[in-house]
């Protein structure tokens, strides 16, 4: 097993930096022996078996290959809970979880009950991971969760069922249709939507751009706030009078995304900043004429 750990680290050592090649070798060699870190340090000289040996080569050849370590583990975690990925649907990333946590702060004491649940809707939902995130801590809230893309929506049911989260699952194109009329009205609007223009995929990570889905990152015409103006207007028609809208979005359009808020009836319009210090994470209440 230590050699196992170190040929990993070794191999990795030009692709990735020192701490983060140790992290994919620590998440490679407990999954394919089930041993835990401390277990790992008492029983280092073990062998692994016949079929662990397969599952190293394959892996490790992957790894070189470019591939994400989530992706080639086929798992990731999301506010510990284990969800399923794959070349379908963003690999999860922390700066999600504080999206998630961000939002449970402020329903912390929420008014719903059995009688009267909030509604809560995922744009974009991807591998799920918001959408159950928030049913697992919320259980009486109503969830959905729509995405254009059929294979995504597959992952993500999957994964409410591995998890136990009951949502209602949607596909649907959110810049083809905003008005959305079969869907009911929300208390809650979530999403992480795509805001790279395609002529900054240069300043992507390569493994990003080779493996993980280029259409859950990029815009299709060059605005990097297509999809927020696309949200905002289906909020139009289906975010209720003091019903709260929460956007994760890059450093660099944050501001954006505020003043569109702004522009259309949206107060208590505030950016919150990640833990390493970058404007993140944009919400607001939405006010103006009921639905």
């Amino acid at each position: 097993m230590k050699e196992a750990y170190q040929l990993i680290q070794q191999r990795l050592q030009s692709m990735y930096e020192p701490r983060e090649a140790s992290r994919i070798a620590e998440m490679v060699i407990e999954k394919i022996t089930g041993y835990t870190r401390t277990e790992r340090l008492v029983h280092h000289e073990k062998l692994l078996n016949a079929d662990q040996a397969v599952m190293f080569e394959q892996d490790l050849k992957e790894l070189e290959g470019g591939k994400p370590v989530q992706y080639v583990l086929g798992e990731c975690w999301f506010q510990n809970m284990l969800f399923k990925v794959d070349e379908r649907v963003l690999i999860p990333r922390p700066e999600t979880e504080e999206l998630v946590e961000f939002i449970k702060a402020h329903y912390n004491n929420n008014p719903c009950s059995v009688d009267n649940p909030c509604k809560l809707i995922d744009i974009g939902t991807g591998s799920g991971c918001i959408a159950v995130s928030l049913k697992k801590a919320f259980p009486l809230f109503e969830v959905w969760a729509v995405d254009k893309s059929i294979k995504a929506l597959e992952l993500a049911k999957e994964n409410a069922n591995k998890l136990d989260a009951k949502i209602s699952f949607k596909q649907s194109d959110i810049l083809e249709e905003s008005k959305n009329d079969s869907l009911p009205a929300f208390n809650i609007i979530v999403s992480n939507p795509p805001y790279i223009p395609q002529d900054e995929s240069k300043e992507l990570e390569k493994h990003v751009i080779a493996f993980e889905p280029n259409e859950a990152l990029f815009v299709t015409n060059q605005d990097p706030l297509e999809f927020y103006k696309a949200i905002v207007e289906f909020a139009e028609h289906h975010l209720l009078r003091g019903g709260m809208i929460f956007f994760e979005t890059h450093e660099k359009y944050a501001k954006g995304v505020i003043q569109l808020l702004e522009e259309n009836e949206f107060e208590q319009v505030q950016i919150k900043k990640d833990l390493q210090g970058k404007d993140r994470i944009v919400s607001g209440k939405r006010m103006g004429a009921s639905l």
